[in-house]
């Protein structure tokens, strides 16, 4: 039985995805799959991952680029269990990053966030600063995407990623899970590594020069789905 689903979106991140393969199938929680959904990527990483394919590795390619928000829908809709997992192509798992958050989630928990460790060439290993800003403020905006374990009703209840959002849909969704009075918890180990590097989407040159005008949309958005969910595909 498939207990949780891990989530992988890629595009273009050929020379990353089998380390990122490598640490699901390190986990030390078997009952779990990984669904990897490649957006249209030009750099051919199913020469990678044929070699992983299995019943608990599946890949499905898009035939064309949707973004990544679309390509984690097509991910929740395609997973066999209630409980998922997002961790993007770059990054990885550690080693018992699924059993401590299944097991926290089990306590009666909605959506579970443990800190990640930042990866940077020739630097040692550092707990990213969102979880310091986190344990802060217990907010929003300061949840780190590859530390989340959810449960798939919250996608039945306030939508899907909102596919319009190209950036940003992962702050926005992080927004309705806190506006909408779903139980959190936290685990103080660490459950991802995040690779920070000059080809993430977040540092491009055409996400710079939107960024403010984007993080102004994103914030009226937020606004408007405290009350009103409309437009946004729910879970069936």
């Amino acid at each position: 039985m498939i207990k949780v689903s891990v989530i992988t979106t890629l595009y273009n991140y050929s020379n990353y995805i089998e380390e990122c393969i490598k640490s699901f199938l390190d986990q030390n929680f078997k009952s779990s799959e990984m669904i990897i959904i490649d957006d249209a990527s030009q750099d051919n990483p199913y020469r990678i991952i044929k070699d992983y394919e299995s019943n608990r590795v599946k890949y499905i390619r898009l035939n064309k680029n949707r973004g990544y928000s679309y390509a984690k829908n097509i991910g929740i809709k395609s997973c066999n269990s209630e409980i998922l997992v997002m961790i993007d192509a770059d990054d990885m798992l550690t080693s018992n990053s699924l059993k401590i958050r299944y097991e926290k989630l089990l306590e009666g928990y909605d959506f579970v966030h443990g800190p990640c460790l930042d990866m940077k060439a020739k630097r040692p290993l550092v707990r990213n600063r969102l979880w310091d800003l986190w344990l802060q403020k217990n907010t929003w905006k300061n949840v780190h995407a590859q530390g989340v374990m959810l449960k798939k009703k919250i996608h039945r209840k306030i939508g899907l990623y909102d596919e319009a959002l190209r950036c940003k849909s992962d702050r926005e969704f992080f927004a309705r899970v806190f506006n909408h009075d779903f139980k959190v918890g936290i685990v103080n180990k660490d459950v991802a590594f995040y690779r920070r590097h000059l080809k993430q989407m977040h540092r491009s040159k055409e996400k710079m020069k939107i960024n403010s005008k984007l993080q102004k949309t994103v914030l009226k958005i937020i606004e408007k789905r405290k009350k009103d969910l409309s437009g946004l595909e729910k879970l069936k």
